[in-house]
């Protein structure tokens, strides 16, 4: 005699788990009989999506969790620790799901998990509206916060984990230009910040006197979804990506022309060939 199914139960805290089962069982029930994969192979993948819907405050209907957006947003930020194979594994059962849920509001709208999405540069009006957006945010503490993101990545090129561990101890000025001192991540340097971004970041030094985080006064340093959270909380007029503020940063330096020995050293790179993922977005002078 066959042993009876027993009923899916991920590894989570019950009261996250509480908050969403009986809507994952819903969606497993009603997408395997119109996908190529059964419950077994559906439960983590749609349990994981539902939790992160529910962390970015999301109604848990199928309109929002398997929106495209939100399965991009998911597969980007919360699976980035993953090997490009699970992700894509995962990423197709949500996607296949998503499409027999929402029909023509979904097919046809998964963006491909490409390199060139990743590091194409912000254009000039893009870095405007998210200035914008980071002036309209509703608190002084959120504003600097969101000022200082934006001149960390745009203005010195930092990646998403040392913007999270920067301090604001670490920042000097030197002559007329602000230096930030970063510890950690690609390496100890000091990168100057680019004069367009420093008074945002200059803004965030003198609201918290010089002491504490960088961005989000509030953290330990350790959260990887640190600005995932913060951006999520408000209505960015585009996705924020760390990857693309830092390629912005040094295509702005290759068309400057800032010799390659400094910009290898104050972008913390070992080697041009890193470079040369950017370099098809660089403008001939």
């Amino acid at each position: 005699m066959a042993e009876p199914t027993r009923p899916y139960r991920p590894q989570l805290p019950a009261k996250d788990w509480d908050a969403i089962a009986p809507y994952v069982h819903d969606v497993v029930a009603r997408a395997e009989p119109l996908v190529t994969y059964d419950g077994r192979e559906l439960y983590p993948a749609v349990t994981r999506l539902a939790l992160f819907a529910r962390d970015e405050y999301a109604p848990l209907n199928d309109a929002a969790v398997f929106d495209p957006y939100m399965v991009n947003r998911f597969v980007v930020h919360h699976l980035a620790g993953y090997n490009r194979a699970s992700r894509n594994t995962i990423r197709a059962r949500l996607r296949r799901v998503s499409e027999a849920l929402l029909g023509d509001a979904a097919v046809g709208k998964f963006k491909a998990l490409g390199k060139a999405d990743a590091v194409r540069p912000y254009t000039e009006a893009e870095q405007a509206s998210l200035e914008g957006w980071s002036r309209a945010q509703t608190s002084a503490e959120r504003r600097t916060s969101a000022a200082a993101l934006l001149s960390l990545g745009f203005g010195a090129g930092l990646t998403g984990a040392e913007i999270i561990r920067q301090r604001l101890e670490e920042f000097e000025v030197r002559g007329e230009a602000l230096v930030v001192h970063v510890r950690s991540g690609d390496g100890e340097r000091g990168v100057p910040v680019s004069s367009d971004w420093a008074v945002g970041l200059q803004a965030r030094i003198d609201f918290r006197h010089g002491q504490g985080w960088a961005f989000r006064a509030e953290q330990r340093g350790s959260n990887a979804n640190l600005i995932t959270d913060f951006v999520s909380r408000t209505a960015p007029p585009m996705e924020i990506q760390t990857r693309r503020m830092r390629a912005t940063w040094l295509v702005s330096h290759l068309e400057a022309g800032t010799p390659l020995k400094t910009l290898l050293r104050i972008a913390g790179l070992q080697s041009a060939e890193a470079l040369d993922r950017v370099l098809p977005f660089v403008r001939d002078r």
